[in-house]
């Protein structure tokens, strides 16, 4: 089972937790440029999940029409994590348990998992360029 269940966690607590771990990437010396490398494919996702969504946050309209994308974004992680240790040690495992959280929400609630993906995601880039590169 997974770490981060995003269906569980409330918007405090990912707000918490993306604070959290964007203090700890600048203090493990994973760049904003890094970060926002990987941002830039989701936020392309999240238009068209935003596009494609049921507002009611049931069923998982959006999430089929950017489930490809969003599945690759695994092997993305993985050629940044073999391209630097400290993506590798530290965003990389966050980032898969991230994802795989939204994999393991059942069906009915994947778009309801990958807002609060979104989230998280969003938040910590924001505390990331907060805190700044060290």
């Amino acid at each position: 089972m997974n770490e981060i269940n995003l269906l569980e966690f409330d918007i405090q607590k990912i707000v918490n937790l993306a604070e959290e771990k964007a203090i700890l990437f600048n203090n493990k010396g994973i760049k904003s440029n890094q970060i926002r490398n990987f941002y830039s494919a989701i936020d392309q996702m999240r238009i068209t999940f935003r596009q494609h969504a049921d507002k009611s946050g049931e069923g998982s309209k959006g999430f089929d029409k950017i489930k490809h994308d969003f599945i690759m974004l695994k092997p993305k992680l993985a050629y940044a994590a073999g391209r630097k240790k400290e993506i590798k040690q530290h965003f990389y495992p966050f980032m898969k348990a991230a994802i795989e959280g939204v994999e393991e929400a059942d069906a009915d609630k994947k778009d309801l998992a990958m807002k609060s993906y979104f989230s998280l995601i969003e938040s910590v880039v924001g505390y990331h360029k907060y805190y700044g590169d060290k």
